[in-house]
C-alpha cells in the first residue's frame, strides 16, 4: 500500500531521548511528545529507559553488555584525567543499533533530546535516513566530551579544541579534544537543525565551529499551563506540612543539594547575609529534591526537607507553598523548575547565567543576581519576598503562560519543521545553499 501524500496525514515526528523520566531532559523530551500529540501530530518517543506507561513510548534493545562495557570504559578514561568540572561527560562512541531502529521506522523528522549514555553513537548519527532536529539539552552536542563548562574555562567550542585553549585545571590525555574532532570528521557531511530552547544556548551554538554553520532557531520548552497553575497557599502548606503564617524561600531540583551545579552551597552562603533583609524567624526555607533531618536551621532559618516528589501534582502543590523559589545554578540551560514555579505565580531568583533571563524578568517576575555574588543573592531572595502577593503573582503567571503554553511551542516546533521538509524537497539543506 502506498504511503498517503504527506498533506493528506499528521507529521510523523520521532522523538528520540535517553529516558522518559526522570530528570529535566528526560520531562522535557516526554512534554513536547505529548503536547505535539495533544495538537495532532503523529508523535512517538523512543528511549532507552522507559519508565512510563505510555504506550506511545518504545524502548530500544538494551544491549546490556554492551552499555555495561562502554560505561565501564568511559569511568575508566575518565580516572586517567583530572579535572575540577563535576559534570557528566559524555562519549558516545560504541554503537548500540540505535540507528537501524530509528531508520526502519515511519517518519517525517527525527526530533533529538538528550543522547548521552550511548543513546546513539556520535558515527550512527551520521547514518541516519531521515531528517535531524536537535534541541539542545546542555553544551554536548558542539562541544567535546563536556555538558557544560566550569565557570572561567575558556570555550573550545567557539574557535576549536587546540592545546592552548585547554583548561588550565585540566591534566592527562586531553579526551575532549579527540572526541571533539571525531565529532567534527564524522558530521561532516551531515545535516542537523539546531533548537536552542534559550537564547544562551542558541547563541552558544551559533558561534560554536561545529553548529555554526547549521539552520539555528530559538524555541522554549513547552510546559502544560493547565496543571502548573496556581493553589490555593494555605491548604497546599497544610498538605505539605508546612508553616501556614510565615514566608516560604524554596529550593529545588533533582539531586538538589548534592550536584554542586545547581548551587545549593551558593544558597548557604547567601543565607548568612538574608538576616540583613529578612528575619528568621518568619522565614522558613524548604527544600526539594534532597533529603535531610525533619528540622534543620541554616543560618539561623529553619529548613524543611521535603524529599524528591515524584508525581506531578505533588509537585504543583509544593510549587504553591513557595512565595519565592530560588536556584542559584553555576550553569544551566532552561530548568524546568522556574518555568513550572513561574508558571504556578511564584516568583524566582538566580543568577543571570545560562537561559535564566529567559524566564526572569529582572525587578519585574523575579530577581537575576550577579553571578556567584551570595550578597546580591540574598538581596535578590528579599526582594521577592517582599513584593510577592496577587497582583505580582497573576504577572508572573501570565507571562509565562506566554512563554511556554504547549500549543504556541508546537506551533513554533511544527513552523520550523515545515521549513526544513521544504528546504529538502527544495534539494537545499543549510541555509544560503
Amino acid at each position: 500500500m502506498d504511503d498517503p501524500d504527506p498533506q493528506d496525514r499528521p507529521l510523523r515526528v520521532i522523538h528520540l531521548c535517553y529516558a522518559d523520566a526522570p530528570g529535566g531532559a528526560a520531562i522535557g523530551a516526554r512534554r513536547a511528545h505529548q503536547a505535539m500529540l495533544k495538537h495532532g501530530v503523529d508523535s512517538r518517543l523512543v528511549v532507552v529507559l522507559k519508565s512510563t506507561d505510555d504506550p506511545r513510548v518504545i524502548s530500544l534493545p538494551k544491549r546490556r553488555l554492551r552499555r555495561f562495557l562502554a560505561r565501564r570504559g568511559a569511568w575508566l578514561i575518565n580516572k586517567s584525567r583530572r579535572s575540577r568540572n563535576p559534570v557528566i561527560r559524555t562519549f558516545n562512541v560504541v554503537p548500540m543499533g540505535a540507528v537501524d531502529i530509528l531508520n526502519r521506522m515511519e517518519g517525517d523528522i527525527v526530533q533529538m533530546h538528550w543522547i548521552g549514555e550511548d543513546t546513539i553513537s556520535i558515527g550512527e548519527l551520521a547514518k541516519l535516513n531521515k531528517p535531524i532536529a536537535w534541541k539542545l539539552p546542555d553544551m554536548w552536542g558542539f562541544s567535546g566530551t563536556e555538558h557544560y563548562l566550569v565557570p572561567g574555562d575558556p570555550e573550545r567550542y567557539r574557535e576549536g579544541y587546540i592545546k592552548g585553549n585547554r583548561p588550565a585545571h585540566e591534566w592527562g590525555p586531553d579526551f575532549d579534544k579527540l572526541v571533539w574532532n571525531y565529532k567534527r570528521r564524522a558530521w561532516r557531511d551531515t545535516e542537523f537543525n539546531i533548537i536552542g530552547p534559550s537564547k544562551w544556548i542558541t547563541d552558544c551554538a551559533k558561534d560554536s565551529q561545529l553548529f555554526g554553520h547549521y539552520r539555528i532557531r530559538h524555541i522554549l520548552n513547552p510546559v502544560d499551563t493547565d496543571l502548573y497553575a496556581p493553589q490555593d497557599k494555605q491548604a497546599a502548606r497544610k498538605a505539605l506540612g508546612l508553616p501556614v503564617n510565615k514566608s516560604i524561600v524554596m529550593f529545588g531540583a533533582l539531586n538538589s543539594t548534592s550536584d554542586r551545579r545547581k548551587g545549593f552551597h551558593h544558597l548557604q552562603a547567601a543565607l548568612e547575609h538574608l538576616s540583613n533583609y529578612l528575619d528568621p524567624a518568619e522565614t522558613v526555607l524548604a527544600i526539594l529534591g534532597a533529603d535531610g533531618p525533619a528540622r534543620d536551621e541554616i543560618a539561623g532559618f529553619a529548613c524543611w526537607y521535603l524529599g524528591t516528589i515524584k508525581d506531578e501534582s505533588g509537585l504543583v502543590a509544593a510549587y504553591n507553598t513557595a512565595d519565592v523559589f530560588v536556584l542559584p545554578t553555576e550553569a544551566d540551560n532552561l530548568p524546568n523548575t522556574i518555568k513550572e514555579a513561574s508558571c504556578c505565580g511564584v516568583a524566582c531568583v538566580g543568577f543571570n547565567v545560562g537561559g535564566m533571563s529567559d524566564m526572569i524578568d529582572h525587578l519585574e517576575t523575579g530577581y537575576l543576581a550577579k553571578p556567584f555574588e551570595a550578597h546580591d543573592l540574598a538581596k535578590g531572595i528579599a526582594w521577592a519576598a517582599k513584593h510577592t502577593g496577587p497582583e505580582l503573582s497573576a504577572e508572573i503567571r501570565r507571562r509565562a503562560v506566554a512563554r511556554h503554553a504547549q500549543g504556541h511551542v508546537v506551533e513554533q516546533y511544527l513552523d520550523f519543521y515545515q521549513e526544513i521538509l521544504s528546504a529538502r524537497e527544495r534539494g537545499t539543506s543549510r541555509p544560503g545553499k
